[in-house]
């Protein structure tokens, strides 16, 4: 009983000790976990800080957001998280570098808490007044992108119509709405992965690498002559040569969508919207960066196209260029059949666990005036219905041939140059503005540039200063169609 006695304050001393130790990893646990999920929540955010820094913010433990743990907050702690979130700069494999188009491709998410002892703080009667509590700290860092993920087949439909061969007139883009549009997949062909990371491609077999991640398809209106994309449309050269122009090729009415092309009417469809295929040759790495990023192809055939000849070479980037595709013009907008095509044509070609990927990239009207043999109402019937294919409601077609394509599972991303205040006068209560914002998978793909008049819903991204610059639009959409990672705390991090 004396020992008893002597040693029970040691005895609850290593209990109390033990007690608080325990309570305090609980805390930290539930620290390094938020901080985690802030970290991620911050880098599906970038390159846009702005958003960054609010997605950390909604994710981390301060008070009122998604992991606000009792533990870590008041009344149960002495003081609320604390969290500060710093956009920065690594260096990392696979990860799209810090320049011109992205000041931030990492993030590093700081929280701090202070929570109460229970046992311990009897010490500060004895003057140990850092008894009291015990301050714990979590640090994450997360790249934008990097973490494995499922391969995508993208499709990117061009207008080249009359109206895309005017100056843009944006703040960010001085040359034509098409050379602009061109500049934009230039943009992200960088930065999406031809091929496995850390790994060089290899040679390309019909314009594919052996083991592909990200395949990109090239689609066009209006509809062209079958065969003359090869020797206009991906001809490298100083000027863009027009290929023939043909009326809208929609032969076949498909009734409300249900009743999909045969596959020959399909491959017609493709021979006169499509200029190129799916393919993985436009990178010889997943990592290829610097003036000329993108791979020219000087011997295009068949078996060899390439999607980076017909969308103007590394111009962006101040290196080698080509002269891109040509805005032909000749029987004005219709969007509904090239949207069909291309989705069509990505289910087509679907490959195991890859998601299917449409950008449309217009100035949004809709008045195609030639459809099918040369009539205005080849499948109007005298009903007026709209229904595709038919030339009347033509943005109404557009917008019902995307939901059908949202409803198969395929996500659209819209991207407007100096889109019109008005637009689609054959279809009553819809603009251009409203018609681009409809076709989208939701406003969050929904953009415009600089040029364009104010669009409801459209998501604004910003980037070196400038709002709704190309580089910050398709930097924007190739964030979003990848996944943030964690990296190692001990990473060279440059605060941005």
């Amino acid at each position: 009983m004396v020992w008893t006695l002597m040693l029970l304050p040691l005895i609850l001393g290593v209990g109390g000790l033990g007690v608080d130790a325990g309570y305090a990893y609980i805390g930290y646990r539930e620290l390094q976990i938020s901080t985690d999920a802030a970290a991620m929540a911050a880098a599906a955010g970038l390159p846009n800080t702005t958003t960054a820094t609010t997605l950390a913010t909604n994710f981390s433990s301060v008070p009122g957001k998604y992991n606000a743990y009792p533990i870590l907050n008041t009344p149960y702690a002495l003081t609320d998280t604390q969290i500060t979130v710093t956009p920065g700069c690594i260096t990392l494999s696979g990860l799209p570098a810090c320049g011109s188009s992205i000041t931030a491709n990492a993030v590093k998410v700081t929280q701090t808490a202070k929570i109460r002892t229970f046992f311990i703080r009897a010490l500060s009667a004895f003057g140990v007044r850092s008894a009291q509590s015990i301050s714990l700290s979590a640090t994450s860092i997360a790249a934008m992108r990097g973490a494995q993920r499922g391969p995508y087949n993208v499709a990117i439909v061009l207008d080249s119509t009359a109206s895309m061969a005017q100056t843009d007139g944006g703040s960010n883009c001085t040359g034509t709405k098409v050379a602009c549009a061109e500049e934009g997949a230039q943009i992200m062909l960088s930065q999406l992965s031809p091929c496995l990371p850390n790994t060089a491609c290899g040679a390309a077999t019909n314009g594919n690498v052996a083991y592909p991640v990200d395949e990109v398809s090239l689609f066009t209106f209006p509809a062209q002559t079958a065969g003359t994309q090869l020797a206009k449309d991906e001809t490298c050269g100083s000027t863009a040569i027009q290929p023939s122009v043909i009326s809208y090729p929609d032969s076949k009415a498909l009734g409300t969508l249900t009743s999909l092309p045969t596959s020959t009417h399909l491959a017609t469809l493709v021979s006169e919207y499509g200029v190129v295929p799916l393919v993985s040759n436009y990178r010889t790495s997943d990592s290829t960066t610097g003036t000329n990023p993108l791979t020219i192809n000087n011997s295009v055939s068949t078996t060899s196209p390439s999607i980076v000849n017909a969308v103007g070479g590394n111009s962006y980037f101040g290196g080698s260029s080509c002269a891109g595709m040509y805005a032909k013009g000749g029987v004005s907008t219709y969007y509904a059949g090239s949207l069909f095509t291309a989705w069509q044509y990505l289910t087509a070609n679907a490959r195991a666990n890859a998601d299917n990927v449409i950008i449309l990239l217009s100035d949004g009207d809709a008045n195609g005036s030639t459809m099918g043999a040369g009539s205005s109402n080849l499948y109007d019937s005298g009903s007026s219905k709209g229904t595709y294919p038919s030339s009347t409601k033509q943005c109404k077609q557009a917008i019902d041939v995307a939901t059908a394509a949202k409803t198969a599972g395929a996500k659209i991303y819209t991207v407007g140059y100096k889109v019109a205040s008005g637009g689609c006068s054959g279809d009553s209560g819809l603009t251009a503005c409203s018609t681009l914002r409809s076709i989208a998978s939701s406003d969050k793909n929904f953009f415009v540039d600089t040029s364009s008049t104010s669009c409801a819903g459209a998501r604004s991204v910003v980037m070196n200063g400038k709002t709704n610059s190309l580089s910050a639009i398709f930097t924007a959409i190739v964030g979003d169609l990848t996944q943030p990672r964690l990296v190692p705390s001990n990473i060279s991090f440059t605060a941005s």
